[in-house]
């Protein structure tokens, strides 16, 4: 229950602390089309693999990451240098939020339902 009620809380928190500096529309930021993928899982195990993004709109995207010779597709929106996206990982929704740094470098955080712990994520434009 009390991962329930944080799972409600945090994304209505998020909202509450960026709804006063909400843009109209999403400033302009250029993703690449591809990436290099160095991850780590919750267990500390690394992996690596590509990404791929397709932009929909200003402010939404569909990914596609190829790890480990897997596919996971998602969809994601973003916000000025902040980028968020589903997946589906083991049956299991998952959510990954990214941060942009120097050189277009993507830096993310990523979590599965139910599951214990997160995982790390750092996106390189190809």
């Amino acid at each position: 229950m009390r991962r329930l009620l944080l799972a409600a809380l945090v994304p209505a928190l998020l909202v509450l602390v960026a709804a006063p500096s909400l843009p109209a529309a999403a400033d302009t930021l250029t993703l690449a089309k591809s990436y290099t993928v160095a991850g780590t899982n919750p267990d500390g195990s690394a992996y690596s693999g590509t990404l791929a993004i397709q932009i929909i709109s200003d402010t939404t995207y569909t990914v596609r990451w190829s790890i480990a010779g897997e596919t996971y597709t998602g969809f994601g929106m973003r916000m000025n240098d902040a980028l968020s996206a589903t997946y589906t990982l083991n049956g299991k929704p998952g959510l990954v939020m990214y941060q942009v740094q120097d050189g277009g470098v993507l830096k993310g955080i990523w979590a599965v339902r139910g599951n214990d712990g997160f995982g790390t994520e750092t996106l390189t434009p190809r």
